[in-house]
């Protein structure tokens, strides 16, 4: 895989992949990737957001934090199932010729922008949040949400959150870009056709992620 290619030439790159015979290894180890980064960054963000709960919950935080990484790391492939999904279905009003196969493995490669930012995020995030001191909050206090808002504005400060987002925001545009030319090749589109194809489940997939960052504030 010539990672260089898929970068700055997409269209070329998938243009000689669409010769070649269609396999998932490749683009399932970058979605693999990508879920262990993002269930890294969930680890590094839950860890300090559990020390607010007062010692005797940390056990059972402790169990819910391991679900959490768990459905966080499965979340990255449900993500490439659910917009490869969404990019057939659309290609087909638009008459796009190529397997579910195909397109599923197309789609993979275009998770490498995500790779990418995660790889910033993660150590902007652990440095702002390993200078985080947080005291345990009594149950009255976790009762009470404008106590609860002031310590999370504390734990998640809004330089942290403005440049997560900003990132987020440019790897959509990236996932655009890239994805508008695997569907491309992967149903046989026009570019035109295949852009407004990729837009739909880019945009949703942007929105998302832009609200995981903003709900913070």
């Amino acid at each position: 895989m010539d990672i260089k290619e898929l970068i700055l030439n997409p269209n070329n790159f998938f243009k000689n992949l669409s010769n070649k015979e269609i396999s998932l290894k490749e683009p399932f180890i970058i979605v693999l990737v990508f879920s262990i980064l993002i269930a890294i960054s969930t680890y590094i963000s839950t860890s300090i957001l559990y020390k607010i709960f007062p010692p005797q919950y940390q056990q059972i935080m402790a169990f819910t934090k391991i679900i959490g990484l768990v459905s966080t790391f499965i979340g990255g492939f449900i993500a490439w199932l659910i917009i490869s999904g969404i990019m057939h279905l659309i290609s087909i009003a638009f008459k796009g010729e190529g397997s579910f196969k195909k397109t599923l493995s197309f789609v993979g490669y275009g998770f490498i922008p995500n790779i990418i930012g995660v790889l910033i995020t993660i150590p902007i995030a652990y440095y702002y949040l390993s200078q985080i001191h947080i005291q345990p909050l009594t149950i009255t206090q976790l009762q009470n949400p404008i106590i609860v808002k002031m310590v999370m504005k504390q734990i998640f400060p809004k330089t942290l959150i403005y440049t997560n987002a900003l990132i987020g925001f440019a790897v959509t545009i990236w996932n655009l870009y890239i994805w508008t030319y695997a569907i491309k090749y992967a149903r046989n589109l026009e570019l035109k056709k295949a852009f407004i194809t990729a837009l739909i489940p880019t945009v949703i997939f942007g929105l998302y992620q832009l609200y995981s960052v903003l709900k913070f504030l």
